[in-house]
Parts: structure tokens; sequence; C-alpha cells
């Protein structure tokens, strides 16, 4: 399909996806996270191309892929709950009683979600959270955003997801705050 110039082309991977994408999603992944309010480690963050494709790989695993004239302009990851011993003890901490409330069986999370700085405030990271919730057998989703991302929160409260908490990570330097939603998710 030939892309025009003002179009996004949305592609969806499940479990599995092209090992050259992963380059690009580094790329952009280093670019959208080590600049400010996350201020996070390139290092760091470059490892995406290793765990990006264990965590699509697994059960709830899927990637959405925006691509514009041939680029790589954001894109976003998903991975069922039960697959993250990590984000099942931060919920266990938010909510005791988390398995009343969700089941991490029938709960994804949005791993990561990322646009290019040039491509941002036309609705990419809105139509890629649609594509990786959409037509899914989980009941809920959750995130995090980090404590002084406070656009990006503001963002998501607007998309219609609920804080049901904070916890610390990064030895208690950041509070994530984690958001939550029913799927299908319709905003």
């Amino acid at each position: 399909m030939k892309e025009s110039d003002d179009e996004v082309i949305y592609v969806r991977f499940e479990h599995v996806a092209p090992g050259e994408i992963w380059a690009e999603i580094a790329s952009l992944f280093v670019l959208s996270f080590a600049a400010p309010p996350y201020n996070e480690s390139p290092d760091e963050l470059r490892s995406i191309d290793q765990w990006g494709p264990e965590k699509l790989a697994s059960p709830g695993g899927r990637l959405i892929a925006a691509r514009h004239d041939g680029h790589l302009v954001g894109f976003a990851l998903s991975q069922r709950l039960d697959q993250d011993s990590a984000w099942l003890r931060r919920l266990d901490t938010m909510l005791p009683a988390i398995d009343a409330v969700i089941s991490p069986s029938r709960t994804v999370i949005v791993q990561e979600l990322a646009v290019g700085e040039n491509f941002r405030g036309r609705g990419i990271a809105k139509q890629c959270i649609r594509e990786l919730l959409s037509n899914r057998i989980e009941q809920d989703s959750v995130l995090g955003v980090f404590g002084q991302a406070f656009d990006v929160r503001a963002m998501y409260r607007h998309w219609g997801f609920a804080e049901i908490g904070t916890s610390p990570i990064y030895g208690g330097t950041v509070t994530l705050h984690t958001l939550h939603h029913k799927i299908p998710w319709t905003a």
C-alpha cells in the first residue's frame, strides 16, 4: 500500500514482529524517553530490542507500529498482566484485593507507547492505543505513567483512564502512577 505524505498507516503484530522493526522502535524509544520529563538512560532504553520481542511473544502480546512515509513515527506494545511479575507485585501493593478487582489473566498491560516529537498532537498515540486495545479477549487494561509526566497523565485521564494508585520505582526516585480502563476502550 502506498502511503501519502499525510497518511499514517497502523500495522498490527500479534506475538511476533520482523527483527528489523525493533531497531526503529529502539531509536524512537530512546528519543522519546531519554528526553524530559523522563530522562531515562539511553543505554537501558535501547534494550527494548531485546525485551520487547519477549513481551510481544507472550500471551496478550501485541505491537502496533504507526508508519508515515515509510518511517516509524509511533508504537504501542502490550502484554497480559499475568505474564509480568513486576506489574503483579506493583498492583498487589496498590490493591491488596486485586484478584477481586482485576483478573491478571483477563488484563492487558500497555507496556509502552511512544510517538515521535514531530508527530505528537495528531492523534497517533490515541489511535495506537485504540488499535492495541481493540478486539481483545481481556476485560481490563492498565498502564503506568511517571509522576513528572503531568501532561501524559492528563491525556490518559481525558481518554477515560482512571488512576488506581502510585508506587515508587527506580529506588524511590520516581513515582509511577497506575491507570486503569475497562475493555473495550471506545474513546
